[in-house]
């Protein structure tokens, strides 16, 4: 008797797989559709016949986003297999930057190697980007013109300037709050420059002064000075005012030391993304 009814229920079984193909071959669905599997939507890849969300229409649909409509044909997974994205595992070389100076984006990239179909699984990442550093500013260069020559160059101590990489000289502190308001324009994202100066002459104020940096500006003294940020001015190309020409005498002045100002003679060219050492005593840069 048991046996008999597994086999009764067996029987059912196939009985209503086979009442069910039978009703995807009359419904018509997408096998039977002119268009069908299309990419994203398109009202056109279309069947006829029942629907798998089970709203009553005469039509069900055979392109990708039926499957988040839900109005697929009910034979869409059959007729249009799900394929999923197939990416390469290698990246192209970096491409150039996108600035030529200061800061921009550079990119990379891999191919698809096969398409998502169907409403398979998209493709993943294909591009990356990363900051990049252009070198090829204009102001670091060795021509001059008659404005340059008549500029003077306001210094500080570079360790004055290091607040950024160290809380010991916060800007926020003394006289610096004042310099530091007063100065800090940053109008360009050009990288820092640098270059050599040797001290021709000085005023006497520089070595009666309180302060002890103003004595470190003797004649003869071989100084570092530095264009950061924050004093490039885009008026002047994205350079500094004061930043000296290559062999020839200019003027310099020591902010908020009355009095002490002389004159320097710039002894190397201007060296692009390049920093004077803020522990060196003889260290500077423009403000």
């Amino acid at each position: 008797m048991g046996v008999l009814l597994v086999n009764a229920v067996v029987c059912s079984s196939l009985a209503a797989v086979l009442l069910s193909a039978v009703r995807l071959v009359d419904a018509g669905g997408c096998q039977d559709s002119i268009l069908k599997c299309c990419d994203g939507r398109n009202n056109s890849c279309k069947g006829s016949g029942a629907r798998l969300n089970n709203v009553s229409s005469a039509d069900c649909f055979c392109d990708s986003d039926c499957i988040e409509i839900g109005d697929c044909c009910l034979d869409y997974a059959v007729s249009c297999p799900a394929v999923d994205c197939i990416l390469s595992d290698d990246w192209s070389d970096w491409g150039d930057c996108s600035a030529t100076c200061g800061l921009g984006r550079k990119h990379r990239s891999r191919k698809v190697v096969v398409d998502a179909k169907n409403g398979g699984k998209r493709c993943g990442v294909t591009t990356q980007k990363v900051r990049c550093e252009g070198e090829k500013c204009k102001h670091a260069r060795a021509a001059h013109n008659a404005k340059e020559l008549k500029e003077r160059g306001n210094i500080i101590p570079a360790q004055f300037a290091t607040w950024r990489r160290s809380k010991k000289y916060d800007p926020y502190k003394d006289i610096r709050k004042n310099l530091f308001e007063h100065y800090s324009t940053p109008e360009t994202e050009r990288p820092s420059y640098s270059a050599e100066f040797v001290i021709n002459d000085v005023f006497h104020s520089c070595n009666i002064s309180t302060s002890t940096w103003s004595k470190r500006l003797h004649r003869g003294a071989k100084v570092c000075v530095e264009c950061q940020h924050f004093s490039m001015k885009k008026a002047l190309g994205g350079r500094c005012s004061g930043h000296g020409v290559f062999q020839k005498t200019t003027d310099w002045k020591a902010v908020a030391i009355p009095g002490c100002h002389g004159k320097w003679t710039m002894t190397s060219r201007h060296r692009q993304d390049n920093a004077c050492d803020p522990s060196d005593d003889y260290s500077f840069v423009l403000v």
